[in-house]
């Protein structure tokens, strides 16, 4: 686990997030319907976290354990960079920003999708143990 690069893709991660959810915020169809931004984020995050992982693991080895941390790193990373930026910049507001049920179901979810990235890409690209499948004896 590199621990710099894992900050590098935590960061790449949230400006993807961020300009992808500032697209989707003013589309003119989608003004004021924060749920269903929610929605199509939770939808649009699947491809964009197995993808992001998957550039992640191309020089690491994955693990379900490296997919939990890298989503760690990702969180808090994130949370870092929303209180430096987002919240002061857009919602003015810390206890607006934090008390949306919405945002947890994010985290959780790019925690999870992370964890599945590190263990999917880990039985894909793990090579088998050629003794564990002859019979010697």
């Amino acid at each position: 686990m590199n621990i710099k690069r894992m900050i590098g893709y935590a960061i790449l991660f949230w400006v993807i997030a961020f300009v992808v959810l500032s697209i989707i915020m003013f589309l003119p169809w989608l003004v004021g319907k924060s749920l269903t931004v929610n929605i199509i984020w939770w939808i649009l995050e699947i491809p964009i976290v197995l993808l992001w992982a998957k550039a992640y693991f191309k020089t690491d080895t994955p693990t379900t354990k490296k997919g939990f941390f890298l989503g760690i790193f990702a969180l808090v990373i994130g949370t870092v960079l929303d209180m430096v930026f987002t919240i002061p910049l857009f919602v003015k507001s810390y206890a607006v920003y934090y008390s949306a049920w919405t945002l947890y179901v994010g985290y959780a979810w790019l925690l999870l999708l992370s964890v599945y990235a590190g263990y999917e890409f880990d039985s894909t690209y793990t090579k088998p143990n050629d003794e564990v499948f002859t019979d010697k004896k």
